[in-house]
């Protein structure tokens, strides 16, 4: 199935071994990939953590956010998506980019999937929540983190949220960033 680019928005990689390459995203409501703006500011910050991590990008939308973090030395992304359209879109960026050896592409339910990985032994270096805005699906996610111990030692989670939509978890972030209407927030791995 092949799935053609939206005529509004227009992903790109914006730096590592697949900078300029063009990605394909639908153009649908609820699929709202970062911008090139807040994906700089993002992997500016994360730029000594990105070389031979273990990235898990949550609620993955087109994957660009994994997808970067490849570009720029990650060693593996796994990439979790509810949407099958948008999972198939996945993994058609990923083999446009050639990152297929590195990715592995979960089309399921973000905490069935988390759950899988926890089974599975997996731990990530960083971890990339991303859910629809204002939907309270980021405390359940990081709850869900924590008490599986998905993070690996001195592992980082890294949320994206509306302004203004409130996060309320029992653990403070390290750092929050505002970027336009997005907000990062940077959390330890560590449970509470």
């Amino acid at each position: 199935m092949s799935i053609s680019c939206g005529e509004k928005m227009s992903l790109r990689v914006i730096g590592g071994i697949a900078k300029g390459k063009r990605l394909k995203s639908r153009n649908v409501k609820h699929l709202r990939p970062a911008t090139d703006y807040v994906k700089e500011a993002l992997f500016d910050i994360l730029m000594h953590r990105v070389r031979g991590s273990l990235f898990l990008d949550l609620f993955a939308g087109s994957g660009s956010i994994g997808i970067e973090a490849l570009s720029r030395g990650a060693a593996k992304a796994c990439f979790v998506e509810r949407d099958p359209l948008n999972a198939e879109l996945i993994k058609e960026n990923v083999a446009i980019t050639g990152f297929m050896d590195q990715a592995q592409i979960y089309a399921c339910d973000v905490r069935k999937a988390l759950s899988m990985l926890s089974n599975k032994g997996d731990r990530f270096d960083l971890i990339f929540v991303d859910p629809p805005f204002r939907k309270g699906l980021i405390e359940p996610t990081l709850t869900k983190i924590w008490e599986l111990a998905l993070p690996g030692a001195d592992g980082l989670i890294i949320t994206r949220s509306a302004k203004k939509e409130i996060i309320a978890v029992s653990k403070a972030p390290l750092r929050s960033e505002r970027y336009g209407d997005s907000v990062l927030m940077f959390f330890s791995g560590d449970d509470c």
